[in-house]
């Protein structure tokens, strides 16, 4: 959105839909008075104008006026200004009901009345006087009259609405009024008019709360702003203006305003005007509570403040209660203690401060938490914070490593990050060697130890280039990393920056620098660091899909793990090895060691070692095994499981988008997205982002959201750089290709091909990669044929024809699991091929629908279906075998969702005069009990079939979930499905059929 463009109303739809049946009853006849109150800023005012836009647009006539802070204003100021500006510009009639009255209100100084005259003052009251006009003019039109900042309004104003409610009847009236809560500002008398108006059955007052965080992520986005630097500080804008404004909707538009303007503190000048203006307003010793609590940044116990205020004496209580009545401050009862009300206050008055008074305040706040808090490791975040702001390194130093380890062992990486990165700081005092400070009760820290644990956490975390900037500065200090007495420890930090560059989606940096790992290790001595270096080694070699010199040095690893009884790196060793095998030679082996390493994995309770273990199952089983449902239920209890853990942001995100992926293939589209929106909803970075982005990418593609999908394939190509290796090259230069399909560009999908097949040819393993791509290459040509594009030179499909016979010999030659899959694309392939000849084999394309539905898998089933059908009606004949092919694509078609699919089906079907059913045609509902139990048992997966008997046994979701170790989630959604298949509505008919089928078996 520009800057210019108005911000959407957000937040505000239980109040407008309110207002709006207010309005509509009172068009009915049923006048009434709504009162609107909430903090300045709040959006009272905005929402009074929306509903005004909204009635003028129905054909109510508006009167929009407000009353203005002076000491003795004049009678009926609001009304006074929304009948004037009315009389400016007056519609159809409305100048002929006022006119009798213009002399009285000309008297009353309402409206401007003719130059001259005078006269005698009118019988009728004023009050009176004015309930006639208004009643005259609700005469023609429903009448919407608007008051803002009644809290400053004169007494006849107040004297008017209780007037009004005792003379309504049925007039056509709605009065809509706002007004400030929690001010300073002086009582005008409004506070004890309130009071008796809320006892009229005529009036709702209703309290305009902040808006929630979502509300105003929904700003933030509408601006188009999503990060900025203030304060020379990277930051997100929707947690800086919701920091700010704690949902204040007009502090989030100024704050977002400063950010457009480039302000390097986020603060526009009205709001820093108006912060100073109100606290300078207060009284000396309440002026310093608000300091103190800026400086605090969260809420503060009393004690705590009475501490760090002493010099205030007796009058604390007083400062304090001058600063809540004033609304600067609330009271927090949590803490027992005060907070201001908005961050956008601690920003304006800490910006204030002279740099003295903010550092002798730290110092107050640091002497005050350790002297009221000892050896509590709560408040060590506190004490480092304030230590080092007081510009005491030493103690700033030692509460930060407190801190680090308090955040470790309950599992908060990023808080233990930020404060390891914190201590290695202040340890780099541009001392020429690196200094040791005994940090309180643990070990002496020296710089490279810190950095040490900041990587570490930072790579938990999942802030993997905080986690590579630690670490490339710890090698910086260590010694020269060469073999010898100081090798295997360089070797070892140099494979940790290997497994950070990999986290983070740089796999050709990563492998090189395990490979200098490699060669930096001694000999002999070690054996588990060794280990560790050869696991890593072996590990980024797999994510390269070099499967065969994975699995070698795998090997080799495990050898030197299990000498040194090393469980984490059994557990790593043992899941690349497995995978390897399994995906190679031999799936039983595979599958076995694949287990023993999660076995192995949950001895050694190292988080990380599991989520991997978890990761290499789940994608071996519903990716090149296609035991897909296996591999989602997989999936989704290991991303339940490390959630749990603490690294729902890391391993959690690549668990969801594993299942996610498996569960695209499945054709569970909606399951699908809802667990990459979960993903999503993690902030990932590195390679996690990669991993949802591409799964959503493919979502988006399938449902038609190509923009969607064009801007998640820009990041990845942002995200990915030069570095990543195939493990992301491909699939994004696949879905890239199949984008440009889609598009109508085939000439552009030959090009993606052409450089996705350049990666293949420097050496790649994973056919299961690489069969996707190759298969979209040849329907890019044959697409070429089919629209009359340009076709690819001659050099260029025979290269792609190399391919696939590539993958035809390599899927004879690998595990029958493996070979299946890949084998389905290289029928594809061929199809293509025949189809760009113009010889669509209609035979060829029904093998692969078979292929696919035998499998599970509905959208590449459907697409065969829909080239079965083209080809038969390109011969002329069985047109009704191409109209049933036909029709089973595009249930799928709508099924799924599958938009441009569907849109192909359907223009197929129109120039070949077949007909489709109504996908939004009404069918009525079937008789619970007709079809035959078996028949629809018969239609459950193995999975399903397990479930099913639990629920005969009549277990609940929890129960079936433990015994079948997935997660109540997963046993969900099988019920859905089984109940769908069954065609049956409970659970109790669902285990009748069970019972009945097994006495029938």
């Amino acid at each position: 959105m520009t800057s210019g463009a108005p911000v959407p109303l957000v937040g505000r739809s239980v109040e407008m839909a309110r207002l709006l049946d207010l309005l509509g009853r009172a068009e009915g006849g049923s006048p009434a008075v709504a009162l609107l109150g909430g903090e300045a800023g709040v959006g009272k005012s905005r929402l009074m104008g929306e509903l005004a836009a909204a009635a003028a647009a129905r054909g109510a006539l508006v009167l929009c006026g407000g009353a203005v802070d002076v000491a003795d204003p004049p009678p009926f100021l609001p009304l006074a200004i929304g009948l004037r500006t009315l009389l400016r510009n007056p519609p159809p009639g409305v100048a002929e009901v006022v006119r009798p009255w213009v002399a009285d209100l000309a008297r009353l100084r309402i409206v401007a009345g003719p130059p001259g005259e005078v006269g005698e003052a009118s019988p009728v009251h004023p009050l009176d006087l004015v309930f006639r006009v208004l009643a005259e003019l609700a005469g023609t039109a429903p009448l919407l009259v608007v008051l803002d900042d009644l809290h400053w309004s004169d007494s006849s104003t107040r004297d008017l609405l209780a007037y009004l409610l005792g003379g309504f009847v049925d007039e056509r009236i709605l009065v809509v009024g706002a007004y400030r809560t929690g001010s300073g500002d002086r009582d005008t008398g409004w506070t004890g008019t309130l009071a008796g108006l809320r006892r009229h059955s005529r009036v709702r007052v209703r309290r305009l709360d902040t808006l929630d965080r979502d509300a105003v992520g929904e700003i933030v986005a509408a601006h188009g702003t999503t990060s900025a630097t203030v304060a020379g500080e990277p930051v997100d804008i929707a947690d800086l203006v919701w920091e700010r404004s704690n949902g204040n909707a007009f502090i989030a538009e100024e704050t977002l305003r400063a950010v457009r303007d480039g302000d390097p503190m986020a603060l526009s000048g009205t709001l820093r005007e108006m912060v100073l203006a109100r606290v300078t307003a207060l009284p000396a010793a309440a002026q310093d509570v608000v300091r103190v609590l800026a400086i605090g940044g969260t809420a503060m116990p009393h004690d705590l403040l009475e501490h760090v205020a002493s010099t205030f004496g007796g009058e604390l209580n007083a400062a304090v209660r001058a600063a809540v009545e004033d609304g600067t401050a609330v009271v927090d009862e949590a803490v027992q203690g005060y907070r201001l009300r908005h961050g956008l206050t601690t920003a304006v008055v800490v910006g204030a401060l002279l740099p003295g008074e903010r550092r002798e305040l730290h110092r107050r706040f640091a002497a005050g938490l350790a002297d009221l808090h000892p050896d509590d490791d709560s408040t060590s975040a506190l004490l480092a914070h304030h230590w080092e702001r007081a510009g005491d390194r030493e103690r700033a130093l030692v509460a930060s490593a407190v801190a680090a380890g308090a955040a470790e062992r309950v599992r908060g990486y990023a808080e233990a990050f930020r404060h390891w990165r914190r201590a290695a700081d202040l340890l780099d005092d541009g001392d020429a060697a690196p200094r040791a400070v005994q940090a309180g009760r643990g070990p002496a820290l020296d710089r490279g130890a810190t950095l040490d644990r900041a990587a570490e956490a930072a790579h938990l975390a999942g802030e993997h280039e905080g986690a590579i900037t630690a670490m490339r500065e710890r090698l910086g200090l260590a010694p020269a990393l060469e073999a010898g007495p100081d090798g295997l420890d360089g070797a070892v930090l140099v494979s940790r920056l290997g497994r950070y560059l990999l986290a983070a989606g740089r796999g050709t940096e990563a492998e090189l620098a395990y490979r200098r790992g490699a060669d930096l290790l001694p000999e002999r001595g070690g054996e588990s660091a060794r280990a560790s270096v050869l696991a890593g080694h072996a590990e980024s070699l797999l994510q390269a899909g070099n499967f065969t010199a994975a699995r070698s040095e795998a090997e080799r690893a495990l050898r030197l793990a299990r000498a040194a009884g090393a469980l984490d790196e059994q557990a790593r060793v043992l899941v690349t090895l497995g995978f390897s095998l399994a995906y190679l030679e031999d799936p039983v082996a595979g599958a076995e060691a694949l287990a023993e390493g999660l076995r192995v994995a949950e001895r050694s309770g190292n988080p990380a070692v599991l989520g991997r273990a978890f990761e290499q199952r789940a994608d071996l089983l519903s990716g090149p095994l296609n035991q897909m449902s296996a591999g989602v239920d997989v999936a989704l209890a290991g991303a339940k499981r490390l959630d749990e853990l603490g690294l729902g942001r890391t391993y959690g995100v690549r668990l969801l988008a594993v299942a996610a992926n498996g569960l695209f293939r499945l054709g569970r589209w909606d399951e699908a997205m809802a667990a990459i929106e979960e993903g999503w909803s993690a902030w990932p970075s590195g390679s996690e982002a990669l991993d949802v982005r591409l799964a959503r990418c493919k979502l988006r593609i399938g449902r038609g959201d190509l923009s969607g999908a064009e801007e998640d394939l820009d990041a990845v190509e942002v995200l990915a750089r030069a570095t990543a290796g195939p493990r992301w090259r491909i699939p994004l230069l696949t879905l890239q290709a199949g984008l440009d399909m889609f598009r109508g560009r085939p000439d552009h999908a030959l090009d993606d091909v052409a450089a996705g097949l350049d990666i293949v040819d420097q050496g790649s393993d994973d056919v299961w990669l690489v069969a996707p791509l190759v298969w979209h290459g040849l329907r890019a040509y044959a697409e070429t044929v089919r629209l009359d594009r340009p076709r690819p030179g001659a050099a260029a499909v025979e290269r792609l024809r190399r391919h696939v016979e590539d993958l035809d010999r390599r899927a004879r030659d690998a595990v029958p699991l493996v070979g299946e899959g890949v084998g389905a694309f290289v029928l594809m392939c061929r199809a293509e091929d025949a189809r760009a000849s113009g010889a669509s084999d209609p035979g060829m394309w029904q093998g692969v629908a078979e292929h696919w539905e035998r499998g599970d898998q509905p959208y590449p089933a459907a697409y065969g279906r829909l080239r079965q059908a083209e080809a038969l009606l390109e011969r002329r004949t069985r047109s009704s075998a191409a109209a049933e092919a036909l029709r089973r694509a595009h249930r799928t078609a709508v099924a799924l969702s599958a938009g441009p699919f569907r849109a192909e089906v359907e223009d197929l079907a129109h120039r070949a005069r077949i007909s489709l059913p109504d996908p939004n045609a009404v069918v009525a509902p079937a008789p619970e009990r007709e079809a035959r139990p078996s028949a629809g048992i018969e239609a459950l997966t193995v999975r399903e079939r397990e479930v099913l008997e639990e629920i005969a046994e009549g277990r609940t979701n929890r129960e079936i979930g433990e015994r079948l170790f997935i997660s109540e989630k997963t046993v969900g959604i099988h019920v859905t499905h089984i109940l769908a298949k069954l065609g049956v509505r409970t659970r109790v008919q669902a285990g009748a059929i069970h019972v009945r089928a097994a006495g029938v078996a």
